[in-house]
């Protein structure tokens, strides 16, 4: 009887997720898990909280259910729950800025899947973007190749949706505005096909990747100065967000806005949308988009003229949750502000030296175009990968790849053959 019950709470909490309440079902699911004898049932319990507090921000309560999962699926002997376990510890990492570990924890979950199951293709996507974090492009490139050919041996148009927003992310963090933009409309295109044929058992992960793609497409079309175009995206993306209580889009969606005010000179405005997202994404531990959102907040009162030693203050946050997360392209952006503040006050010479740490940082992180040796990413600028995924400044290898459809060519850096490859092409040509 009392089992009987116990399953009946958790059906009741699924119907209330389903309903867009996602803390009564939580609080529907913890009621519950105590009192379940079952196994197997306590794992798929774990997996819905997992679930609901990664749509609700709560992600150390996302990496608590992940560990509890993994307990289960060893206690059980099951490589499919030790699978689907891992990947969830990894997501849970990479969300917590542990990049690391999020890396680890993707092979454990490819280890235990088959070869080409769809969890080994969803693994690599963690494992891309916590190498986007580590400043690791080559390794980033080839994930995301991998998880391409994994989404089309599966027919996993969502997870091809994630390799087409993944790899705009690494041209946005390369500045190379055109290309991202490129790869998040066709990212937004497939979701939107996707959402529109969607089943409604998975109706839900489709209406969040529609937003979510709307939401970095407004990112894109900011940087390339079309701001009525970004504000509809983020403004539609907001509206969905707030209106099932998605807390981590809203409080990317606060960014963006704050990211558009900007560009137009609208800075008070900006401050108080920044202030309000890098509250909320602190709440949730989201290091790298609350970093994100103070270097925003820096450039806005650096603009404003009056706020420089708050700035200064921020700034060295900033900087300092970058060395945590051990991201060399952050902290050098963070040096490369700080080199302004010191212009501005003619300490000539200081600001020198913040310039030389970010040179020296960029090259750390093998951002030094091997043909000019000047950073990538520094300045917008035409970045290509070639089928090596090493990455060179598009008119330092123009001869490569005028020639590598029909010839062989070699890559400057290793020495590969960089032979025109289908497979590569689609993911990183546009």
């Amino acid at each position: 009887m009392g089992q009987r019950m116990t399953r009946r709470q958790v059906a009741e909490g699924l119907e209330l997720y389903a309903e867009k309440d996602y803390d009564a079902a939580i609080k529907k699911w913890t009621t519950a898990l105590p009192k379940m004898k079952d196994s197997r049932l306590r794992f798929s319990t774990l997996g819905y909280l997992a679930l609901a507090s990664r749509d609700r921000g709560r992600n150390k309560d996302y990496l608590v259910h992940a560990v509890q999962q993994i307990d289960i699926a060893h206690e059980l002997e099951d490589n499919v729950l030790r699978a689907q376990a891992y990947l969830n510890l990894s997501r849970a990492n990479e969300m917590l800025a542990d990049y690391f570990k999020a890396v680890s924890y993707s092979r454990s979950a490819m280890q235990y899947s088959p070869t080409g199951d769809s969890i080994q293709g969803y693994a690599l996507l963690v494992s891309a973007d916590s190498y986007i974090g580590l400043c690791n492009f080559p390794k980033v490139l080839e994930c995301l190749d991998k998880a391409l050919s994994i989404s089309h041996e599966c027919e996993d148009y969502l997870m091809e949706v994630q390799v087409l927003g993944t790899t705009a992310k690494v041209f946005l963090a390369l500045k190379d505005f055109p290309k991202a933009l490129a790869f998040q409309r066709r990212a937004h295109e497939l979701a939107l096909s996707n959402a529109a044929y969607a089943s409604e058992q998975n109706a839900d992960n489709s209406s969040k990747f529609v937003r979510l793609t709307k939401l970095k497409l407004a990112t894109s079309l900011r940087l390339m100065g079309d701001y009525p175009g970004a504000t509809k995206c983020v403004e539609d993306a907001m509206r969905a967000a707030s209106s099932i209580g998605d807390r981590p889009v809203q409080a990317k969606c606060l960014v963006c806005v704050g990211d558009i005010q900007r560009s137009q000179n609208n800075n008070e405005v900006a401050c108080k949308k920044y202030e309000a997202a890098i509250q909320m994404l602190q709440d949730m531990n989201d290091r790298y988009s609350s970093t994100l959102a103070m270097l925003g907040l820096v450039k806005t009162l650096l603009a404003l003229g009056t706020h420089t030693q708050m700035a200064s203050e921020i700034l060295a946050t900033a900087l300092s949750t970058s060395i945590s997360m051990g991201n060399k392209l952050m902290q050098a952006r963070c040096h490369l502000l700080n080199e302004r503040i010191l212009i501005s006050e003619n300490q000539l010479e200081d600001a020198r030296h913040a310039f030389n740490i970010a040179h020296r940082l960029y090259q750390d992180a093998d951002l030094l175009c091997k043909i000019c040796e000047k950073p990538m990413g520094m300045q917008p600028d035409q970045i290509q990968a070639l089928t090596c995924a090493h990455i060179f400044h598009e008119k330092c290898i123009l001869d490569i790849l005028e020639k590598w459809t029909y010839q062989a060519q070699y890559c400057p850096k290793c020495g590969k053959s960089v032979l025109y490859s289908a497979s590569y092409i689609a993911l990183c040509c546009s």
